[in-house]
């Protein structure tokens, strides 16, 4: 009987440590996942300043192409 009691809190023990284990690991990846979260919505943001800068830069070529064709002789 005493024996059983001694198994029964060592196996306690080790579901306690497992468990708090676990949640450690918990933990960390929340943090880890909210580090590469941050890190892609600025990925995305940068991507879609990049998008936005090269639909300016497209548009502000076909106005100067279309001022130069409207200016020539008739």
């Amino acid at each position: 009987m005493i024996k059983n009691r001694e198994s029964a809190a060592r196996s306690r023990a080790r579901k306690q440590a497992y468990t708090m284990e676990l949640e450690a690991e918990v933990a960390k990846l929340k943090e880890e996942n909210e580090e590469l979260q941050k890190k892609q919505e600025k990925i995305m943001e940068m991507q879609k300043n990049q998008v936005l800068e090269m639909l300016n830069g497209q548009r502000g070529s076909k106005l100067r192409c279309l001022r130069r064709t409207q200016t020539g002789p008739w």
